[in-house]
């Protein structure tokens, strides 16, 4: 079983992510590659040198991406590399994990075992994690195996048509603020839907995964994704399962995001650009140590030390506290746990 990584930028939670996956991932007999989109090679050197088992497959926006990145720019606009994701899981294992450099192993995953119970009960898609969020992972009846949960998904409707009308693209007439107020489209049911899909944090079925990317135009659109999924799984309700571990494995950072996008949201003007080149030049110099904060994330003193000894003061650690905070609190609002 192969392991893909997703991957910009942020060398410095990928090293902490590929330390984990050396510590947990048992009999493990795939590849893992590491997806990246711009993260500069002197950065990917170092990586490499710690991990030289892994493999980078780069984007095709990669080369324009790190070159802005190592003068201290930020691209003009932010390509998502699809192409990438999508052509690296069409030449994985049939049943492959998908994980962000922001996320880590908290606890040991026997590989051989979960894939043979995977392929026993037709598992297209099996949950390494949720964030604590019992409304992303929701269903109508579980029965615990050996390792995962197999899961029957309890949905609003299960028919791509209402799907798109009640959740996704038709918004006529004011429709979708209608369906808002008679609570029909509440933020529950949406996110429910989550239980047949996953962004990361998962292991897929290669087929299904490519199905749910079918037409994606070059753009990440989650709602198109959750479509195709309640499209096969009106088609082939009988066929597929869905699972989750049995318990929360991967745990995910909340101190960064890889880019400056939904930045009206967040309090505090702190550019991410900025804040991630600091943070993988301590990195690099072995002024910043990540690992040792496992199995919880980077700690703020620990992010703190590195912005107060930027020699640039180039991010006030008062902003970024408040950046961070603000961030964390969108996925709080939501039902998820932070620890």
């Amino acid at each position: 079983m192969d392991i893909l990584i997703k991957s910009f930028n942020r060398a410095y939670y990928l090293d902490r992510c590929l330390y984990s996956i050396d510590k947990h991932v048992k009999n493990f007999d795939g590849k893992i590659y590491i997806l990246d989109d711009g993260t500069p090679q002197i950065f990917l050197d170092k990586i490499i040198s710690k991990y030289p088992h892994v493999i980078i497959k780069k984007s095709e926006f990669y080369e324009e991406k790190q070159l802005l990145i190592q003068k201290g720019l930020k691209p003009k606009e932010y390509l998502i590399p699809i192409n990438l994701w999508v052509n690296a899981a069409k030449e994985a294992s049939d049943y492959f994990i998908l994980i962000e450099d922001d996320t880590w192993f908290i606890d040991d995953i026997n590989i051989e075992d979960v894939q043979k119970e995977l392929r026993e009960n037709k598992v297209v898609l099996s949950k390494l994690y949720w964030i604590g969020n019992p409304k992303i992972n929701v269903n109508k009846k579980a029965e615990l195996k050996r390792n995962l949960v197999i899961i029957e998904p309890k949905l609003f409707s299960r028919i791509p048509a209402v799907y798109y009308f009640v959740f996704y693209k038709f918004n006529r007439f004011k429709i979708r603020r209608i369906l808002h107020l008679l609570k029909i489209n509440t933020l529950d049911r949406q996110l429910s839907y989550y239980t047949i899909y996953a962004v990361a944090g998962a292991i897929f079925k290669r087929d299904y995964f490519n199905r749910l990317w079918d037409n994606h135009t070059n753009v990440v659109d989650e709602g198109l994704q959750k479509y195709h999924a309640v499209k096969i799984l009106f088609k082939e309700k009988k066929k597929n399962k869905y699972a989750h571990y049995k318990k929360e494995i991967l745990k995910t950072g909340f101190i960064s995001s890889a880019t400056n996008q939904n930045k009206e949201h967040y309090k505090g003007d702190v550019d991410m650009f900025v804040f991630n080149k600091i943070l993988n030049e301590a990195w690099l110099e072995d002024s910043f140590n990540t690992i040792q904060s496992l199995p919880f994330d980077i700690k703020d003193e620990d992010v703190f030390s590195v912005l107060e000894n930027d020699s640039l003061k180039r991010i006030q650690s008062k902003k970024w506290l408040s950046w961070s905070t603000a961030f964390k609190k969108q996925y709080l609002e939501k039902g998820c746990v932070i620890d």
